[in-house]
């Protein structure tokens, strides 16, 4: 059997990977930033992802069966191919770190106060490394078995929040200079469909999956575009204070008292998209690391990940406010880099091999 993703489970892992970061703190984040214009930074970051999907296609189908590294190192030289790839090294784990902290204290206030974060730590790291050892193909089964639960979850959230709907948004508040800084601080919560290059060799894709893509993309952002304006709507100049923007706008609400924790759905399809987006997101920083180092086997690489990760998560170099205030004030400029750099690098081998071709 072939290791490889199909067309519908790559589309699967790209919509799954759009929630991450992205339906807890950072609706709150954007309000303190934008006011309740961070619905329209929310559209505009979409659209950035919908420009990195477009490049993979467009790479993809030029460079056939070739990786992304294989790419720029043919096209642009090594060096640079071992550069890009540190960037994207570094982005990751630094994704890992930002998702596992803020799924800790969700977690920590919503299920368990008194949870011990080594136990939290224990519990994920087993998972992000035994699904790098099984390989993509196992999670690419993880991702087809659980997708329909946790989609369905979403779309029960967005019902329930319906029946909580307060008023109108009031939008453009912001200036043009807070709302652009703003994009920027909280651009690193976005760019996931990084990802899609550093698999690229392991994806199966044809000229026809497009449309299967765009379905499941447009399907994901629907329900993200939804939750964020049904937040707004909910909590109005409030918002900036509920940190948990999924489980908050079904939860804070008379209408549902008598109906016991409904925020048991929003937590059940955190547990299971972060423990998919975390394994995904070591995957890809493994992939990473043996591009750099390829003569290290994937098990080093694992116990390479395992010692760092633990390290650091112990001795509290990074830990909750510390990853934000990171991810807020510093990583807007590592993703903006990678964002752009991107782009211009396969526009550069697509000619590059067109030239060639002449």
């Amino acid at each position: 059997m072939t290791k490889k993703l199909s067309a519908r489970q790559s589309a699967i892992l790209v919509s799954l990977l759009l929630f991450a970061n992205k339906v807890l703190v950072l609706p709150s984040l954007l309000f303190e930033s934008a006011k309740a214009d961070g619905f329209f930074i929310l559209i505009l970051l979409l659209v950035l992802e919908m420009i990195i999907v477009y490049a993979f296609f467009k790479l993809k189908l030029a460079f056939p069966g070739l990786s992304f590294y294989q790419i720029i190192k043919y096209n642009l030289g090594i060096f640079l191919a071992k550069s890009f790839y540190v960037l994207l090294l570094l982005y990751f784990f630094f994704k890992i770190m930002l998702l596992f902290n803020i799924s800790y204290m969700y977690f920590h206030i919503q299920v368990y106060i008194d949870v011990s974060y080594y136990l939290f730590l224990f519990a994920f790291l087993i998972i992000m490394t035994s699904s790098v050892l099984r390989g993509i193909r196992a999670i690419g089964r993880s991702l087809e078995f659980f997708y329909f639960f946790i989609i369905g979850c979403m779309i029960f959230i967005v019902l329930l929040s319906f029946a909580n709907f307060d008023r109108f948004p009031l939008f453009f508040e912001s200036s043009a200079s807070q709302f652009f800084k703003s994009v920027f601080n909280n651009l690193f919560c976005f760019g996931d469909m990084l990802v899609l290059f550093v698999l690229m060799d392991k994806i199966d894709f044809e000229q026809k999956d497009k449309f299967k893509f765009c379905k499941y993309i447009f399907f994901s952002c629907a329900i993200l575009i939804v939750i964020y304006f049904m937040f707004y709507s909910i909590f109005g100049q409030t918002s900036f204070i509920h940190k948990n923007a999924i489980s908050d706008i079904i939860t804070f609400s008379y209408r549902f008292i008598d109906l016991g924790r409904l925020d048991i759905v929003a937590i059940v399809t955190i547990m299971f998209l972060s423990f998919l987006q975390l394994s995904i997101y070591c995957y890809a920083f493994c992939e990473c690391f043996m591009k750099l180092f390829s003569k290290l086997s994937i098990v080093y690489t694992v116990v390479f990940f395992d010692i760092v990760f633990v390290g650091i998560v112990v001795s509290s170099i990074i830990n909750y406010l510390a990853v934000i205030n990171i991810g807020v004030n510093f990583m807007g400029y590592f993703a903006a880099i990678l964002h752009f750099i991107m782009p211009i690098l396969i526009l550069i081998s697509i000619k590059l091999k067109s030239r060639r071709q002449e």
